[in-house]
């Protein structure tokens, strides 16, 4: 199994949320998630590492 590295796993995070209506900010240190329902961003949660954050949208969104 290919390793990614934190950058590739942040860059494949952002565009799994973006594909699902959502959005990543970067904010403190922390990572945070939000959903855009009818124009306004809804918080989802946040995360500390990319690695966690990747994890965290794929539930979110319902990736595989």
């Amino acid at each position: 199994m290919t390793r990614h590295t934190p950058l590739q796993q942040l860059k494949e995070a952002k565009q799994i949320a973006h594909d699902y209506g959502c959005t990543v900010s970067e904010r403190g240190g922390k990572y945070l998630v939000y959903r855009i329902v009818a124009g306004r961003p809804v918080y989802l949660g946040s995360r500390g590492t990319p690695e966690t954050l990747r994890r965290f949208v794929c539930q979110v969104t319902h990736f595989h």
